[in-house]
């Protein structure tokens, strides 16, 4: 039976990330995957907090194969084989069942929010297929035993002993430790029986796809001359929010002619057929249906995802001798975009802690702080996504909403890139902030019952943002269009 420090199950990027890092800090370790690579993957829409943590990451651990991920312009520098899409920000459009797509004054439909300042430094959409296989490529590659296609059981004896076979051979393996990057599968929490968080404050379900011919939203504006000269970069440059009465779409162009499109929508798992409910949507709002009258479904060749309820989680993150990554530990929505970069983010707090305390007796307090400061992230994300679905119903409240996230998003790439520091993600361990978030959540729930208060909503939005404002929230130069948001930084050498 092979003997390693930590095995590692699940071989998405962020496992595979895991597991390189820690050959860098000299233990040894397993990456063990029951599928194997390339395969169909969302979670694409990279941020600048995911690049920043991504490139400090790369530096420390001596990784530069993965630097040129970070922006736009080196990946294609580099990797211009690896499917990505390029995204300068957010683009925001509100729309109404059964009509076409309207601009409305001072951009009152529209919301568009930059995150850097040329395609060069873009951040990214990553093409997840091909990615993946690029990180499982690079583990290969390295000392790190990588045994995909394994089914395998866990047993917790004297640490924890990982038996079963790889395409009809045994496999049998010992470790000191386990990481569980494995999602939704949850395989570590479910073999402990450790409790599932069951009290978020979001419920959204999701259906989507990949897409080929799908039209460019900028061609669906223009046909209906809609004048985009005041937008601060090309709206389909991004990730792209269609807002819908029932939820919203998402739409992350690749440039290799795919795009990743889906539809989540608040409140409980949708009756029909994933088609029928995805159809009957497109025919509800006719713009999209423009959009996507002559596109093809692509992948999964089993046809479109349907999902049940997307919030998930456990009341325990970690343990004396075990790990989840954040993907395993919880999910919350796709709203924000916050999955790749809390992904690293809690990758790098793991592995500092490991490196630190590896063989010590404090490596059990570590995992505890480790686990509380999961725990803590998913719910201020929790917390921030609730608020947007309670603004739904006006487009001027849900844009008020969305600026809590970029306060907290701004906040988290000010105090890394700018002072040095190293907080939770999203600033979730500042405690004033979280108190503020959780009041507007609070108060927005309220006034879906209440229209004629939003006005002094919004107001009393940016009075409780102000000490967390640092980029010109609430006050652009023109309404609704944001030229820049994010932390200072310079062109790539």
């Amino acid at each position: 039976m092979q003997q390693f420090d930590v095995v590692i199950l699940g071989a998405g990027f962020g496992g595979s990330l895991t597991a390189l890092l820690l050959d860098r800090i000299g233990l040894s370790v397993a990456l063990i995957d029951r599928g194997t690579h390339p395969r169909f993957a969302i979670g694409e829409s990279s941020t600048p907090a995911a690049g920043y943590l991504l490139r400090s990451l790369s530096e420390q651990y001596d990784l530069p194969q993965f630097q040129p991920f970070c922006k736009y312009g080196t990946w294609q520098e580099r990797y211009p084989g690896l499917a990505c899409g390029i995204k300068r920000g957010f683009s925001y459009f509100c729309h109404e069942p059964q009509q076409n797509f309207e601009a409305k004054p001072h951009h009152g439909s529209e919301l568009l929010v930059t995150a850097n300042v040329s395609d060069s430094l873009a951040d990214t959409h990553w093409y997840r297929a091909d990615v993946d296989t690029f990180f499982a490529e690079e583990v290969q590659k390295s000392k790190v035993v990588y045994l995909d296609q394994a089914e395998v059981m866990l047993d917790r004896v004297d640490g924890w002993e990982i038996t079963g076979t790889r395409q009809g051979e045994p496999i049998a393996l010992r470790a000191a430790f386990v990481i569980d990057a494995t999602g939704a599968a949850g395989i570590v929490p479910n073999k402990l029986g450790i409790k599932r968080q069951t009290e978020f404050q979001t419920n959204s379900t999701a259906v989507y796809g990949h897409f080929e011919n799908v039209v460019p939203w900028a061609e669906v504006l223009d046909q209906r001359q809609i004048d985009r000269s005041d937008y601060p970069f090309d709206c389909d440059h991004a990730a792209l929010h269609q807002v819908l009465r029932e939820g919203w779409m998402w739409q992350l162009r690749f440039n290799h002619g795919i795009t990743s499109a889906g539809f989540v929508l608040k409140g409980g798992p949708q009756t029909g057929v994933s088609e029928d409910v995805w159809s009957g949507l497109l025919e509800r709002y006719p713009s999209l249906a423009a959009q996507f009258a002559g596109a093809s479904l692509v992948a999964p060749e089993s046809g479109l995802v349907s999902t049940s309820r997307l919030q998930r989680g456990w009341k325990l993150c970690a343990g004396e001798n075990w790990a989840l990554l954040p993907h395993t530990a919880g999910f919350i929505d796709p709203l924000h975009s916050t999955g790749s970069a809390h992904t690293l983010c809690g990758i790098e707090r793991l592995v500092a802690a490991l490196e630190r305390f590896w063989g010590k007796v404090e490596l059990t307090s570590a995992m505890a702080d480790y686990s509380d400061s999961i725990q803590a992230e998913l719910s201020l994300i929790d917390t921030l996504i609730a608020g947007c679905y309670h603004s739904l119903p006006d487009f001027d409240l849900f844009t008020a909403s969305t600026l809590f996230y970029f306060a907290a998003a701004t906040g988290f790439e000010h105090l890394r890139c700018c002072e040095g520091k190293q907080p939770l993600f999203l600033c979730a361990d500042d405690s004033e902030f979280r108190p503020v978030v959780k009041e507007w959540s609070e108060l927005v729930g309220q006034l879906e019952k209440n229209e004629y208060e939003i006005p002094r909503a919004i107001e009393r939005a940016e009075m409780l943002l102000k000490p967390w404002n640092r980029v010109g929230l609430f006050q652009p130069a023109i309404p609704n269009m944001y030229y820049y948001t994010a932390a200072p930084e310079s062109e790539p050498r």
